[in-house]
């Protein structure tokens, strides 16, 4: 059995919710309660500071799970999160997801790796060592690797240009030149990938 059928096993029985764009799903602080399964659209994580300034922590696709780490530490969320776009999500209580979790080392062991990806994709896209063009080359293969589809849809431009670090303009610039180079087709909010070599590439080059 692979990684989504297990998940989706456990979270079959759970409810499903929708929400619209820039809906909360989860805020800070809050008791821990039900851990979220994305079925389709993108939630973006950030935790919120008192001076009304944010920092980026994820964007979580299908498939990832959101509330888990409270569910497993037992303490109040960590961390605010928004829908990007119209998001579904599968919900089952914490006792429940601890429950199945508590079965089997095959779950914790698909949940430490699940957290590792989600860590070393948002660190990539935080840190833009070399560059716009390579931090968004690098970004937009890490979202094609949750989708499972050459195509990312539903993220804004400035969503994009939020997680990078840069401003819309700079993030409009950097998207012309990967259409210019052949990478990729924007018709916002649906980015196709047409040349995943050319992005492979970009995303380790200086530019």
């Amino acid at each position: 059995m692979d990684v989504d059928r297990w998940w989706e096993k456990i979270f079959e029985p759970g409810r499903t919710l929708s929400y619209r764009s820039g809906q909360p799903m989860l805020l800070k602080g809050s008791q821990k309660g039900s851990v979220l399964r994305v079925v389709e659209g993108w939630a973006l994580v950030t935790d919120p500071h008192p001076d009304g300034t944010r920092t980026f922590l994820e964007l979580r696709g299908r498939g990832q799970l959101l509330g888990e780490t409270s569910a497993l530490s037992g303490g109040p969320r960590n961390a605010d999160v928004t829908a990007v776009c119209r998001t579904v999500v599968r919900a089952v209580g914490s006792e429940r997801f601890l429950a199945e979790l508590r079965r089997s080392d095959v779950l914790v062991g698909m949940l430490l790796h699940a957290q590792e990806l989600n860590r070393t994709t948002n660190v990539r896209a935080g840190l833009r060592r070399f560059g716009v063009v390579s931090g968004l080359s690098g970004l937009l293969l890490d979202l094609t690797r949750t989708v499972g589809a050459p195509v990312v849809v539903g993220i804004p431009q400035k969503v994009l240009a939020y997680v990078l670090g840069v401003t819309p303009r700079t993030l409009y610039d950097a998207v012309a030149e990967l259409e210019r180079r052949g990478a990729l087709s924007a018709c916002w909010p649906v980015v196709h990938i047409t040349d995943e070599t050319v992005l492979r590439e970009l995303a380790h080059s200086d530019e």
